[in-house]
């Protein structure tokens, strides 16, 4: 689910026109996460600081009850870092 969390977040960034990479992801499991079952899933930009964006989502289940919720800070990159392949990101102080 972590993953899926990250992905999600990197689509929105992504939707939203701030190319960025993951700099802490923070997930909180409030129920088990099942395998085969459909959840709905939600993501959202709260504020930009620099180049950090904090990000937030959650997941619920076919009822809306709250299974997953994550929270993280991206750093925006320039295009240019994707199409290198990711390597050498500048450091961001925290």
């Amino acid at each position: 689910m972590a993953t899926v969390l990250d992905d999600l977040f990197g689509f929105l960034l992504y939707a939203v026109g701030e190319p960025a990479v993951t700099r802490h992801l923070e997930v909180g499991y409030r129920a088990p996460v099942l395998l085969g079952i459909p959840y709905l899933l939600e993501a959202g930009v709260q504020r930009r600081e620099g180049r950090k964006l904090f990000v937030r989502g959650q997941g619920t289940d076919e009822d809306g009850a709250l299974v997953v919720e994550a929270n993280a800070v991206f750093v925006v990159v320039g295009r240019e870092h994707f199409a290198r392949g990711g390597g050498d990101v500048a450091t961001v102080a925290p």
